[in-house]
């Protein structure tokens, strides 16, 4: 099983910076749209209760003016009795209040009543609790909901009655008929805008006194929070959910006349088309941004990781080719300090290792591991060539008589009389020790004989660093068709040059077999 190459720093940048676009954008638009819905949110709740403060404030300026004319009644009715014309016209100009007036005495009956339609007697004896405190407090009072004899559910507001000695002589109350239309029916059911939004109001005790839905009223709503909290004095808004789970933005303020909490609410449903409206408006004007910047941060990504997956490459490339000379690395463009850095130093490191691996330290020429590169390279590749194989005659005479030092001298001035004669085509290399060669290509045997004969001979009759003209024997060899060893034509070639050492040294030998010599 091969090893994981890994995942490529290109595909990883690639997903980093597309995620953290879509992140970012994400993140963004979720700020945005929470931060809208907050700001729709406290809209909703500061307008519910500031409108429940205003209906606190209508509402208690109703009571007094509802309170003024019970106490102006009264008043009447304590210095002269009033009769049934005369509260009649009480009644009519003030029939947008009350749904009736009565006047009853100590006795709780009733003595004079307007308008005479309401199905009570004079004379009939009133048994509400209402009635009760009224004529047991002697003060002005605004009652809880109660249902009258009639079967009305009924708020009253009276006053009490005083003659000119201060004797109490009954009172005067004005009602308001809950399930009717009535005063505060026509005050309250102003705030209705088409989007759920009601206002709902209930007395100290929790029973409400005003429902958009007739048949709630005087339900007791007690265990509510915010009425709870508005018939204790309190104003202020709040988010509710109520008895049918639905959610709701509520306003609430404490009308201290009455005692009454008054309740302005909106459901939270109201928030869900502009919202809906605002994520669209908000995705299609951010998602050309978005892929702008998508584009952009995508161009600038494979910008720092393409020269560095062009280095990999190449890298990857040189480590697995079994050419003699590795290939040449890329050109890279770029402005990144990492990027050149990477790009020079790799450069020179393996300018550096080529020249340790293919390089005999001491002649300058290729070594040993270049030269088995090669033929691998031209024998797989078809190219014609033939080999020159030297070695230098009684070279341990040079190293034991004149020292090392001297003999390195020696091997460093046969690599420049080989190169001198070597075509830029050729490979010259250092076999090992005093082996040396020429990797001729193109050339046959022949051919290669003249060039081997030239370099002898020039060697023979020049002055050496010894002091004195060295001598080379020299074997030539050619690759057969089917051979693809090195081995084998080294071989060869060093049959041919045991076969010039053979004949007296000094001389160059083509191999033909191991019988035959030329």
């Amino acid at each position: 099983m091969g090893k994981s190459k890994g995942i490529k720093l290109r595909l990883i940048l690639g997903i980093l910076v597309t995620a953290s676009v879509l992140i970012a954008g994400i993140v963004g638009g979720y700020v945005a749209f929470t931060a809208n819905l907050t700001s729709l949110s406290s809209n909703y709740l500061e307008s519910n209760y500031q409108y429940a403060k205003k209906l606190s404030s209508s509402t208690a300026n109703l009571l007094n003016v509802m309170q003024a004319n019970m106490n102006s009644i009264a008043k009447g009715a304590g210095e002269n009795a009033i009769s049934q014309k005369e509260l009649d016209i009480w009644y009519y100009a003030n029939e947008q209040y009350y749904n009736s007036i009565v006047i009853v005495d100590t006795n709780r009956r009733v003595q004079v009543l307007s308008p005479n339609t309401v199905g009570v007697a004079i004379g009939t004896k009133l048994t509400s609790t209402a009635s009760l405190q009224a004529v047991e407090l002697n003060k002005p009072l605004i009652s809880e909901p109660y249902v009258s004899i009639t079967g009305r559910l009924i708020v009253m507001i009276s006053a009490p009655i005083f003659n000119d000695q201060g004797d109490y002589l009954g009172f005067v109350g004005g009602t308001i008929y809950l399930e009717e239309d009535n005063v505060l029916s026509r005050l309250l059911n102003d705030h209705f805008y088409g989007n759920g939004s009601y206002v709902y109001v209930a007395d100290k005790m929790g029973h409400l006194i005003f429902h958009p839905e007739p048949g709630r009223v005087n339900e007791i709503i007690i265990g509510n929070e915010v009425i709870n909290k508005a018939v204790m004095g309190q104003s202020g808004s709040n988010r509710v959910t109520n008895s049918k789970g639905k959610s709701f933005f509520a306003g609430y303020a404490y009308e201290p006349h009455s005692g009454w909490g008054i309740v302005s609410q909106t459901p939270t449903s109201v928030l869900d088309k502009p919202l809906e409206k605002l994520l669209w408006s908000m995705i299609l004007q951010a998602l050309p941004i978005l892929l702008i910047i998508l584009a952009i941060a995508w161009i600038v990504s494979r910008n720092i990781s393409n020269p560095l997956h062009i280095l990999a490459k190449f890298s990857e490339e040189a480590f697995l080719s079994k050419r003699a000379i590795p290939p040449t690395i890329p050109r890279i463009v770029s402005m990144i300090y990492e990027v050149k850095q990477l790009h020079y130093s790799m450069g020179n490191y393996l300018n550096l290792l080529s020249d340790e691996i293919q390089i005999d330290g001491l002649t300058g020429l290729s070594n040993r591991k270049t030269f088995n590169s090669t033929i691998h390279e031209w024998l797989d590749d078809g190219i014609p060539f033939s080999f020159i194989l030297m070695d230098i005659d009684h070279f341990k005479l040079v190293n034991d008589h004149y020292g090392h030092a001297v003999g390195d001298e020696v091997l460093i001035y046969l690599a420049s009389q080989i190169q001198e004669v070597a075509r830029p085509e050729d490979l010259c290399f250092r076999y090992g020790g005093e082996e040396f060669g020429i990797l001729v290509k193109f050339l046959e045997p022949s051919e290669a004989f003249v060039t081997a004969e030239r370099l002898r001979k020039s060697i023979a009759t020049t002055i050496s660093p010894s002091g004195e003209p060295i001598t080379v024997s020299i074997g030539i060899a050619k690759p057969t068709d089917q051979m693809r060893s090195p081995k084998e034509i080294l071989e060869m070639a060093d049959h041919a040059l045991y076969q010039s050492k053979g004949r007296g040294r000094n001389r160059t030998s083509i191999y033909a077999n191991k019988d035959n010599e030329e």
